[in-house]
């Protein structure tokens, strides 16, 4: 039997096919890599804060963050989410 005579329905790119996002449209973006943990943190209090309503009056603000700037300054970051 040939190669070419084998029907093989195993293997290769398929429609719709590989892992799904939990986020509507996503970008591919270059950002220093210092900053990559931050945005991570960035993102992670964003899904965390999601459900905040008018029952938050303060609000609620993320964990700090260290990190040094691109001139090497130290810096603690924190996010804060305010519902409207």
């Amino acid at each position: 039997m040939t190669e070419q005579s084998k029907s093989n329905n195993h293997g290769g790119a398929r429609p719709g096919a590989g892992r799904k996002t939990k986020y509507e449209k996503t970008v591919v973006m270059r950002v220093p890599e210092k900053y990559q943990e931050v945005i991570k943190a960035l993102i992670t209090h964003l899904d965390d804060t999601a459900y905040l309503n008018s029952h938050y009056k303060n609000g609620q603000g993320s964990k700090p963050v260290y990190l040094r700037s691109l001139d090497d300054n130290k810096q603690n970051i924190t996010f804060k989410t305010m519902p409207f």
